[in-house]
């Protein structure tokens, strides 16, 4: 299998310029919070005049609001590209990402590549050898077990997984674990792309049809006369 045809190449610069720029020049509007927020809510029910609402927005003491804008500035705060750290599933060519990322400004220090399979991981060493690679770290291990283990933390987590979903592969699983050891800087940027449902593998299918029937069945419908 190929990695740089046109499409792939183009999706991949499109994806990791966006991600990069969000985290850098739009960091302010990355957060899922803007920086006024919280003075937005307090002038909407200042303006009510009248109320309970109002009665209660006036107890408020304003500095309380200019400190959570503060803090909120303080913990957003500002990086430039050199200063984000990236990983990515490497595959038997990460020169393609890997050279995305650095002509986006990343330091190639901070770009982590894992490769857990070991004969795909030797076709990702020899590509590493034949290219103009600046200190690449390319790790043989899973980066689920890595997202366990390791107390490292990026702003940029970029999964292109092979596998559905849900499938045997556990695509899923690893983001589970992202999450769940907290290995993503706040704010940041997770980037995902699965595999499309193979539809003539029924153990697959039965496993998609198992949790969209789960998830339906609590659900409520409004029929429409």
């Amino acid at each position: 299998m190929v990695y740089n045809q046109y499409t792939k190449n183009r999706s991949r610069n499109i994806i990791l310029r966006h991600a990069v720029q969000a985290l850098t020049d739009n960091r302010n509007e990355a957060a899922c919070l803007s920086e006024y927020y919280v003075r937005d809510i307090y002038e909407f029910f200042c303006d009510k005049n009248d109320g309970r609402d109002f009665e209660e927005i006036q107890k408020i003491d304003i500095n309380y609001i200019k400190e959570w804008e503060r803090q909120r500035r303080i913990e957003v705060g500002y990086k430039k590209p050199e200063e984000l750290n990236i990983c990515y599933l490497a595959g038997p060519e990460p020169q393609n990402d890997f050279n995305v990322l650095i002509s986006l400004g990343v330091l190639p220090q901070n770009i982590w590549a894992f490769e857990s399979d070991k004969d795909t991981y030797s076709i990702a060493l020899e590509n590493y050898n034949s290219s103009n690679f600046a200190q690449p770290k390319i790790i043989r291990m899973s980066i689920e077990n890595f997202f366990a283990h390791t107390p490292k933390k990026f702003d940029i987590v970029y999964i292109d997984a092979c596998g559905t979903v849900i499938s045997n592969k556990h695509a899923l699983r690893c983001i589970s674990t992202l999450l769940k050891y907290h290995r993503l800087n706040s704010p940041g940027m997770l980037i995902t792309n699965f595999a499309g449902l193979d539809k003539t593998n029924s153990s697959e299918i039965s496993i998609y049809t198992e949790l969209m029937a789960r998830y339906f069945l609590t659900k409520t419908y409004t029929v429409n006369h």
